[in-house]
């Protein structure tokens, strides 16, 4: 492996990319109430809170972890938005906004945390009293999980669609950046039609755990591309 002090600036951004999509991968399983530990119902509130509280110093620990790992995934994204062609930047725009939301989510969550743990250390009324507050910044929490999901889907869309077309420096195959860009399309649909029904979001949350699967891959192919490409000046292609 290059020394990272010796890495040129596409290789710093390509391996960021790589190992903040792995890190933020790791983090989500380990999260209490939305990963694998004491995994509870998404549109369960209430029940969300409390198993975060029951795991309040994971549920911090994981939310550290998120956040360095999509700061690095900004880094990288950022990076590959300097030497790709207009379109596929359009599309890493709205990724890095929608990564920046997701940021602001894992604090609201290290709040919903500590409230879920005082709601289990506290009596009847005073508990009740934490949980309607985590249920007031739960709304917000899935307020800007709609804005991060619409800006994601759409963003990786319009990235892939670009790339398919005009692939530098990533240089991934054509039908695959076409698949991508359906997928994604498809994945907003049923995002936003999921969204006003609490049934519908449950028969769908294998769709949404597939989604996420295949995004993380994705972005994983992204960061090995860019991390191998021959260096050449910004939103220049590269020599065939």
């Amino acid at each position: 492996m290059v020394s990272i002090m010796r890495m040129t600036e596409r290789q710093l951004g390509g391996w960021s990319l790589l190992a903040g999509t792995a890190t933020v991968a790791v983090g989500f399983i380990l999260s209490p109430g939305r990963g694998a530990v004491d995994n509870v119902a998404f549109v369960n509130l209430n029940d969300i809170t409390l198993a975060m509280g029951r795991n309040e110093t994971l549920a911090y620990a994981t939310n550290i972890v998120i956040i360095l790992g999509a700061l690095l995934m900004l880094h990288g994204l950022l990076t590959l938005r300097r030497y790709a062609a207009p379109v596929p930047r359009l599309g890493l725009l709205a990724m890095s906004l929608a990564l920046v939301l997701q940021l602001v989510m894992r604090g609201l969550d290290y709040m919903i945390a500590g409230m879920g743990g005082a709601a289990l250390e506290s009596d009847a009324a005073k508990s009740q009293e934490w949980l309607d507050a985590a249920l007031a910044t739960q709304r917000v929490w899935f307020g800007l999980h709609l804005a991060s999901g619409v800006a994601g889907f759409t963003g990786t869309a319009v990235l892939a669609l670009g790339l398919a077309y005009r692939p530098e420096p990533v240089r991934l195959p054509r039908a695959l950046n076409a698949i991508v860009a359906a997928l994604a399309v498809a994945s907003l649909v049923v995002f936003i039609a999921t969204w006003h029904s609490n049934d519908l979001e449950l028969a769908f949350a294998p769709v949404f755990a597939a989604m996420s699967v295949s995004g993380l891959v994705y972005m994983v192919l992204l960061g090995r591309g860019l991390a191998s490409s021959k260096d050449d000046e910004p939103g220049q292609p590269e020599a065939p």
